[in-house]
């Protein structure tokens, strides 16, 4: 077996259809992910309006964000995690925050359609 100089031995290289596949899925992810955002977030606010939270009357309660996820935990399969953004504010921005990262603020496990390990 040869290597390339520099190359451990071993490595794997990858070709430039790996590449072309994986840019491929990412720009997929991408699109379903602002396709599903425009489906679907005017209609949550339209939900949450009708219910008299949200944007137009103040911030929306955690316990219907928690709800909201166990819905999404429950028809998935998988579990869902909500997380805030932990900020400080810029130094040489005024009003200009940064994030210094993140902490997990609820979580919720499936359960419908959960199926135990087997042995």
């Amino acid at each position: 077996m040869t290597n390339e100089p520099g190359r451990p031995r071993g490595a794997v290289q990858s070709s430039s259809a790996d590449g072309d596949m994986v840019t491929g899925l990412s720009a997929l992810l991408r699109e379903t992910g602002e396709k599903l955002t425009e489906d679907y977030y005017f209609r949550f606010c339209a939900v949450f309006d009708d219910l008299g939270i949200g944007y137009f009357h103040g911030p929306v309660p955690l316990q219907v964000i928690e709800g909201l996820a166990q819905a999404l935990a429950d028809a998935s399969g998988y579990r869902v995690v909500l997380q805030a953004e932990i900020v400080e504010p810029a130094e040489d921005k005024p009003n200009t925050y940064r994030s210094v990262g993140r902490r997990e603020v609820a979580s919720s496990d499936p359960t419908v359609f959960v199926e135990m390990v087997r042995e």
